[in-house]
């Protein structure tokens, strides 16, 4: 059987949260070696590219979501829309031509570089401005989360860190695992 995703509407976010994470862990647990590192020829190892893993992880996301009621959109062009800012998303959950079903959306990324973390971090802060209720990280292609990049980022974007998900999708096969920021150490 197919995942259910629940409308806003019709369950509180935290079950729609997790319906939606574990579409992702699946999803992500499918997405096979030649998409999480590109083999290039001439070159002795491959090399991430996050357009390559975001098309395998769509086509696997829509597998996994297959009984759901919402669209997923894999980088919606808000240009020109009168709600939204120029931004594109990698991925939304949603039901399109209307604001009462704007679910889910998920910024992926194997570059931890401060910059690209701000831009993703503010594109989630945008489209949690406009309903979308489920916020999502996926890092793909890192050993571990950089949580001090993190944190800074989402201050320079003016968005809590603690309302966005964070999963890590470590190596092929595997699925990606909701991780948290460390405890506090007393001083």
């Amino acid at each position: 059987p197919g995942l259910r995703v629940a409308g806003r509407l019709n369950s509180g976010v935290r079950q729609q949260t997790m319906t939606i994470l574990a579409a992702l862990e699946q999803a992500t647990e499918a997405i096979e070696a030649p998409y999480f590192l590109l083999p290039i020829a001439g070159r002795d190892l491959p090399i991430k590219r996050e357009r390559v893993y975001c098309y395998e992880l769509f086509h696997q996301l829509r597998l996994a979501l297959r009984d759901s009621q919402l669209t997923l959109t894999g980088e919606p062009d808000k240009r020109g829309h009168p709600d939204f800012p120029p931004i594109n998303p990698d991925f939304i959950l949603h039901t399109p031509g209307g604001h009462e079903e704007n679910t889910a959306v998920v910024e992926v990324e194997c570059r931890v570089g401060l910059e690209h973390l701000i831009k993703d971090f503010r594109n989630l802060k945008t489209m949690r401005d406009r309903g979308y209720g489920t916020l999502v990280l996926l890092l793909f292609a890192n050993s571990n989360v950089p949580w001090p990049k993190l944190a800074q980022a989402a201050r320079e974007a003016d968005i809590g860190l603690g309302e966005i998900a964070v999963l890590l999708h470590r190596a092929p096969g595997l699925a990606a695992t909701r991780e948290h920021p460390p405890a506090p150490t007393a001083a």
